[in-house]
């Protein structure tokens, strides 16, 4: 036997008309108990009614609701695979196995021969994990055996002609209308396109989705006006051209139907937004985020604990998290894993920013979520500090002096540049210190900080530098090998006493209000130096 299987749980969903969201962390049958409705996974749609059986590999969302007037019951069974990885030379001469994590069948619906016979098995698999059945794990595997060789590869539709012409027609009614809901649609369209009479297929859909053509086409295209709204700040005649719709003035008068109020009052509601990276930014508009992530995790903005005490940390490497919070726009940046965004995009409008000027991020964020009045009193704040830091440092620094960002790693030295944080952007902008010339040349002008290494230290050293440690790795023991060294003895900053050591969790962020925090301790820093 080259693949073992193990029940991991049993789990019932129910689901009503709201759609509701969940991820899948192991292989997964699911099983429509009752009820009728709509399921996706990863995107992939489905029209699902009692005995329908779908597999879904690991690493996916699903999505499910209930037809309108109908509700929906799902049973999910997961378990896991371990796979043969080969012999191994014991003396019993057994395989190896490691958990398997590949896609082992495709996503979607699975056709059984004995629909019956998988529903008692569903039932007593649902019974011996209650605790009034008590927990039998030989009878748990041997029932899971079982449901696996009713399900198996060969067992599953190996073409369209299984399945009933009806429900296939308007699946393929709904896949074309969600790829083709900028173009002119029509109930006559689609009902050639499938083989029915106009009318059958009005009775069809309604029958299969609790939906009209004409709504459920109305629910696609306002759901795309609605990102529309939130990522681009187009005109409505734009979007409404976008969606599928003539003009504007249509779009209005079918988003007000659909969602209750007009495209202007929804892009003034306020929402319900998870934000990664940028908490700051939401914080400097007066925005307390749903939930929030940082790359270095949550906990490390030591700057901004106060202003996101309860806020929940939803991670940076799973969507999971944020489910249940259920968020109507996602905030991100581009260090995010494309996969991951790929799967945020799943769950709600998501705008993702590029690396580069902080204060140019904070007010195309502050224009989409109509914030620009308090995006503009903050920078008037901030450039209000920045000034009275200058006119304190006046008498201590240099017209012409320079300053730089370094951070002493294990095995080399950076030179930080503006878009990774450090404080970098405040030395320039707001302080008015000049960079180095080769600072500026490898560093501020290619928008990347520059690896070193100690030789090359002097030729990117600063009249002030500020310096710091990451820890990992044991990068402190080499930031004390790189201060008992000549070459670092010998820089005119060591010399004269202007190296400033700054900590990685202060002075980390780029968001906008960690920056106006940072200024405070790099003013600080330079003037308890320089008296």
């Amino acid at each position: 036997m080259r693949d073992l299987y193990q029940m991991k749980d049993i789990e019932r969903l129910s689901a009503g008309n709201e759609g509701y969201r969940r991820w899948i962390d192991a292989y997964t049958f699911i099983v429509a108990e009752e009820g009728k409705g709509e399921l996706r996974i990863d995107g992939l749609r489905m029209l699902v009614d009692s005995g329908t059986v779908l597999f879904c590999n690991p690493g996916r969302m699903i999505e499910y609701c209930a037809a309108p007037g109908s509700g929906l019951l799902l049973d999910l069974i997961t378990f896991r695979i371990f796979t043969s990885t080969g012999q191994e030379e014991r003396p019993e001469g057994q395989a190896a196995y490691g958990k398997k994590q590949s896609p082992w069948l495709p996503d979607g619906k699975l056709y059984p021969e004995s629909s019956y016979r998988i529903g008692m098995l569903v039932k007593e698999l649902r019974a011996l994990r209650s605790q009034e059945a008590g927990d039998d794990p030989f009878r748990q595997e041997m029932l899971l055996y079982e449901l696996l060789h009713l399900l198996a590869p060969g067992r599953h539709a190996d073409s369209e002609t299984d399945i009933q012409p009806s429900r296939k027609g308007i699946e393929l009614a709904i896949d074309y209308m969600h790829k083709h809901y900028r173009e002119e649609i029509s109930r006559d369209m689609l009902a050639h396109m499938t083989g029915f009479h106009p009318r059958f297929f009005s009775m069809l859909f309604k029958r299969e989705t609790g939906h009209s053509f004409s709504d459920y086409l109305a629910r696609i295209r306002i759901d795309r006006a609605k990102e529309q709204l939130l990522l681009t700040g187009g005109s409505l005649n734009d979007i409404a051209r976008n969606v599928g719709y003539a003009d504007g003035f249509y779009l209005s008068r079918k988003f007000k139907q659909v969602v209750g109020v007009s495209p202007t009052g929804y892009v003034r509601e306020p929402k319900k937004i998870v934000v990664y990276d940028l908490v700051g930014h939401l914080l400097a508009l007066g925005i307390k985020p749903l939930g929030a992530s940082y790359n270095q995790g949550l906990r490390s903005l030591a700057l901004l604990r106060e202003e996101l005490a309860g806020t929940p940390d939803v991670g940076y490497t799973s969507v999971e998290p944020m489910l249940e919070l259920e968020p109507e726009l996602i905030i991100a940046t581009d260090w995010l894993d494309r996969g991951m965004i790929e799967q945020l995009h799943k769950i709600a409008p998501t705008l993702v920013f590029r690396s580069g000027n902080p204060f140019e991020r904070f007010k195309s964020l502050a224009d989409i979520l109509n914030r620009r009045r308090e995006a503009e009193a903050f920078i008037a704040r901030y450039e209000e500090k920045g000034k009275r830091a200058r006119a304190e440092l006046s008498g201590l620094v240099g017209p012409n002096e320079t300053a730089a960002v370094y951070e002493i790693w294990a095995d080399c030295l950076w030179v930080m540049c503006e878009s990774y944080g450090r404080g970098v952007y405040n030395l320039y902008k707001a302080l008015g210190f000049t960079p180095p010339p080769k600072v500026k040349r490898d560093v501020l002008d290619v928008g990347q900080p520059k690896k070193i290494t100690l030789e090359e230290l002097p030729d990117y050293a600063a009249d002030h530098m500020f310096i710091s440690v990451y820890p990992a790795n044991d990068g402190a023991e080499r930031a004390r090998k790189v201060m008992e060294s000549d070459i670092w003895k010998q820089l005119s900053a060591v010399r004269r006493n202007r190296v400033y050591s700054i900590e990685l969790d202060v002075i980390h962020s780029v968001d906008v209000l960690s920056l106006e925090k940072q200024l405070d301790i790099q003013t600080q820093l330079l003037k308890s130096a320089l008296r």
